[in-house]
């Protein structure tokens, strides 16, 4: 983590923290205790990773090497959604997601190689480009005006003529007519009154 830090030109301890040392059950009580304080989480694991009551080993030996296993937990609000865009588009991805994953693998490489005494440092490098998706077909040449447009032009006059209606029907049956020509008649006396 100390490498990867230095590689993103983070500082370790302020940007990049070792949080626990442990169990994974650690990892996750400080997740779910500090709830929206951790972006990306990186859970490297040791000997083995206990959810409820299973137990997944870490380490594997295939050919003479031995096989390390880690997960990145990530949270969901911040990532990027397709919830505001076309159905059309492919759903956004996460390409910090995509760096922290290629600079942990990076890491793994570096320090691996240098306890090897290798003198030349494997590095992975990847490119980004959206999978080709086709245009939706069911949105193809789709127009909002003429499929649905006519209700929303008739929508709003209607409104205001009912509204209107209700107001003259408010006004004949209150007498409101009657009461204003009562009280612009005694404004009218008063301010003529009291002119002279």
């Amino acid at each position: 983590m100390q490498d990867l830090a230095e590689t993103n030109n983070l500082q370790f301890e302020r940007d990049v923290k070792l949080l626990t040392i442990g169990k994974t059950s650690d990892f996750l009580d400080y997740l779910s205790n500090y709830e929206n304080k951790t972006k990306y989480g990186v859970l490297f694991c040791i000997e083995s990773i206990e959810f409820y009551n299973l137990t997944i080993p870490c380490t594997f030996e295939y050919s003479n090497e031995t096989l390390h296993l880690y997960t990145v937990l990530y949270n969901i609000t911040n990532a990027p959604n397709g919830f505001l865009t076309s159905a059309s588009l492919p759903l956004p991805s996460d390409l910090q997601l995509l760096k922290l994953k290629i600079d942990v693998d990076n890491a793994y490489m570096k320090y691996y190689s240098k306890k090897r005494g290798m003198t030349t440092i494997p590095k992975i490098n990847a490119s980004y480009n959206t999978f080709p998706v086709t245009e939706n077909r069911f949105l193809q040449n789709a127009d909002v005006v003429a499929s649905s447009g006519a209700f929303y032009f008739f929508f709003p006059p209607m409104i205001s003529f009912v509204v209107i209606l209700l107001e003259i029907m408010r006004e004949k049956d209150l007498k409101l007519r009657r009461v204003l020509k009562f009280f612009c008649l005694y404004f009218i006396t008063i301010s003529l009154l009291s002119t002279f």
